[in-house]
């Protein structure tokens, strides 16, 4: 028994070691709709993903948590959020810049 137990544990060790942080989410605009090709980088890293033609994405890093993320798609105002700890950040809301709002009023 001591066997099989210790043999487990050597195969549950590696799974550990290359496990990574991920956060997932979406970005919308203020009417609600999805926001294709946003980016989404942790800050001081190099890691940035875009989002999909739903607003979603999913980032991971080996960089343990209290990430800074940053969000930015031109038309918008660039976010900058704290994550504390891995999972879904739900959806997140960029609003338009000034060049988009006078744009959209027609002015």
């Amino acid at each position: 028994m001591r066997k099989v137990t210790f043999t487990l544990l050597l195969f549950a060790i590696p799974i550990f070691g290359i496990s990574q942080n991920v956060v997932t989410g979406k970005i919308i605009d203020e009417l609600g709709l999805p926001i294709y090709l946003a980016m989404v980088e942790i800050n001081s890293t190099d890691n940035k993903v875009y989002t999909n033609f739903d607003g979603v994405f999913t980032i991971e890093s080996e960089k343990e948590f209290h990430w800074k993320i940053n969000i930015s798609s031109k038309g918008y105002k660039t976010e900058s959020f704290f994550v504390l700890s891995g999972g879904s950040a739900g959806e997140i809301v960029l609003e338009y810049n000034e060049e988009m709002r006078r744009l959209l009023e027609g002015k």
